[in-house]
């Protein structure tokens, strides 16, 4: 299966190959969509894997992606999972199998960069793969250090009911109307623009139809897996390497009720709540999150 990828280089995105849709039924780990901000004259130090949330993409990281290649003056990989953006449709999406994809798509970074380990950074869903990843044994050897983006380790068991609504609303969606007729559609549904705007990232023209849109996301695996995703808790394990956990706080997705189990799970933790920050650090606040980033990061 081809790798769809997007360089930047010197700050620069070259468009890569098209997108892949094609829907994989077996088991076995998929290649992952990445854009990569790097600079050939100062990346030297340990690349930096991004993972983003439920219904986000790797082009969501673009401007956070090119300020921390250029302040860490490390290649920074922003990498779309499965069932998102340009990455492979499945027919399943479970935790393991999300790490599985992440640990080959690292292990191609190591053996391209030469570097033994990388830094990961997850935010929401993508926070809870790179916690899966780092707390399995066979696995967390390729981490140097972990990020994670205002989410827990413990589930969160009804914001399923939420996300069922919102995807209900998705499927409603008139396809044929046009991106700045269907903002308008869901304001009623959806009345927060940055939200809508938020999903609409996931909108592209259809690839067998030229007069409608379709949806880069795979909305009937996400439906079928909501609940697994929402209300996921990590196994027993642990990392015993440096651990960040950034979150806003506005948020609520880290109270302080859930800090004895991230610390148990994550002994060498520490938290930073950003200030006036919500969900979304990396957006609400991002000159923040990026400081904070590199200051756990540098060398």
């Amino acid at each position: 299966m081809s790798l769809v990828k997007n360089i930047i280089k010197n700050a620069r995105i070259v468009p890569g190959t098209q997108n892949i849709h094609n829907s994989c039924q077996n088991f076995a780990p998929v290649a992952l969509a990445y854009n990569q901000f790097s600079d050939s004259k100062t990346d030297h130090n340990s690349p930096l894997v991004i993972v983003h949330g439920l219904f986000g993409q790797k082009t969501n990281w673009n401007s956070v992606g090119k300020a921390l290649n250029k302040k860490l003056e490390a290649p920074v990989f922003t990498v779309d999972v499965r069932n998102h953006g340009a990455s492979p449709h499945t027919d399943t999406m479970t935790y393991t199998e999300m790490a599985e994809d992440l640990v080959v798509f690292i292990d191609k970074i190591r053996e391209e960069t030469g570097k033994r380990r990388v830094n990961l950074l997850g935010h929401s869903m993508g926070g809870k793969i790179v916690m899966r990843l780092a707390i399995d044994s066979k696995w967390s050897d390729r981490i140097e250090k972990l990020i994670v983006e205002d989410v827990s380790p413990k589930g969160y068991s009804r914001r399923h009911l939420e996300f069922r609504e919102l995807i209900k609303t998705l499927r409603k969606v008139n396809l044929k109307r046009t991106r700045k007729e269907i903002l308008v559609d869901l304001e009623s549904s959806i009345p927060e623009l940055s939200m809508r705007q938020f999903i609409l990232t996931n909108l592209q023209p259809s690839a067998e139809n030229k007069d409608q849109m379709e949806w880069k996301v795979n909305i009937n695996t996400i439906d079928s897996h909501v609940e697994e995703l929402l209300g996921y808790s990590l196994p027993a394990g642990s990392y015993r390497g440096p651990t960040l956990f950034l979150h806003g706080s506005k948020s609520g997705y880290v109270p302080d009720s859930h800090k004895p189990d991230i610390k148990f799970l994550f002994p060498q933790v520490r938290f930073d709540a950003i200030p006036d920050a919500g969900h979304w650090v990396h957006a609400d606040k991002p000159q923040l999150f990026i400081e904070s980033v590199y200051k756990f990061l540098k060398p």
